[in-house]
């Protein structure tokens, strides 16, 4: 069945080693009316050939490559195919091959989709007890750290299904990840990408426990997860630079210099941490035309922090620890907590 104004958006699937399965479900997607359906063979083997030429004959654009590259990278290769073949699009819905999606919801996130070029549409799953047990951890461990990390509320950070606004799509193509952690990389950038987040409730569907997906716990999850704690590097290093500037300062002038110490280490490091996580926090929005009211909002959060690290040390120091263990306690302390409100105060 067609569906009214859904002739600019095009549905992309990334395949790498589908089921049969696969077949009905395109077939249906391509008489939905979408401008077309693009199925990326991401080096599946010939042995997988007569599925894909099903699929093109039932109406899809097929492309290959000719050995496995990656999600992230199939989805870059059907991206810009899309941009090279749709210059008046409204934008990409991308779903899953192994039969996550449904077809209604589908054009549901198209729905939503043409209704804004300023969202990045996500279908998001319920955390219920339909999903498989690693699923639902993995989901709400990801989602518990990259709210923590980038401020930014998502209940399915690991959705497969996303509308996509076509003025973003160039954008897209320069995101770091060639695999699952592509997908990380659209919501990380988020700022940059100037797209906020519009969620919409779609089913969730486990075939079999989930045994056709290719995600390989360790080795996805870990570029997932380096790509989720590399955000945060800019803040480390100013953290690095505080406490080895406090350090050779007490070192070499005792612990008498406590306080210049901490006051000398902390107006160093923070004239850098303000305009490194300046740039990456604002990257690709209009913030640049804020920079007094950043710098007003976070020199005051500096002094807020710069008076809990005194009183911290100082509480240390009176128990008899060390200056340089007591620096380091204090910046474990604070350092989480600084960068949360840099993220979601400072630089929002």
């Amino acid at each position: 069945m067609k569906h009214k104004d859904l002739g600019k958006i095009s549905v992309l699937i990334p395949a790498y080693m589908p089921s049969e399965e696969m077949m009905p479900f395109i077939s249906e997607l391509c008489s939905c009316g979408f401008k077309e359906v693009i199925v990326i063979n991401d080096g599946s083997g010939s042995e997988y050939d007569e599925i894909f030429h099903t699929v093109a004959r039932s109406g899809a654009v097929v492309l290959h490559h000719a050995i496995n590259m990656g999600k992230g990278r199939a989805l870059k290769t059907g991206i810009n195919y899309y941009i090279t073949q749709s210059p008046e699009g409204i934008g990409i819905v991308t779903a899953d091959a192994d039969g996550q999606h449904l077809v209604k919801d589908i054009i549901r996130v198209a729905q939503e989709l043409m209704k804004s070029d300023k969202d990045l549409v996500l279908g998001a799953r319920k955390l219920s007890r339909d999903m498989p047990l690693p699923n639902r951890l993995g989901n709400s461990i990801t989602k518990g750290i990259f709210s923590l990390i980038s401020g930014s509320n998502v209940s399915d950070t690991q959705t497969g299904l996303r509308g996509i606004p076509y003025r973003s799509l160039k954008n897209m193509l320069q995101l770091k990840g060639e695999r699952y952690e592509y997908e990380m990389s659209m919501l990380l950038e988020l700022n940059a990408l100037d797209l906020s987040v519009r969620e919409v409730e779609i089913e969730t569907v486990y075939i079999n426990d989930n045994e056709g997906s290719h995600f390989d716990p360790f080795k996805d999850s870990w570029r997932i997860y380096s790509l989720i704690f590399g955000f945060s590097t800019s803040s480390f290093m100013a953290f690095m630079v505080d406490f080895i500037i406090y350090t050779f300062i007490v070192l070499k002038f005792g612990v008498g210099a406590v306080i210049f110490a901490i006051v000398g280490a902390r107006v160093i490091s923070s004239i850098y941490n303000f305009f490194i996580n300046r740039t990456i926090m604002m990257a690709g929005t209009s913030g640049g035309q804020n920079i007094q009211a950043h710098f007003v909002k976070y020199y005051i959060l500096a002094l807020c922090i710069l008076g809990a690290n005194i009183g911290l040390v100082s509480l240390f120091l009176s128990l008899g620890i060390g200056p340089v263990a007591a620096k380091f306690i204090t910046e474990c302390v604070l350092f989480p907590l600084s960068f949360i409100i840099q993220k979601r105060v400072v630089f929002k």
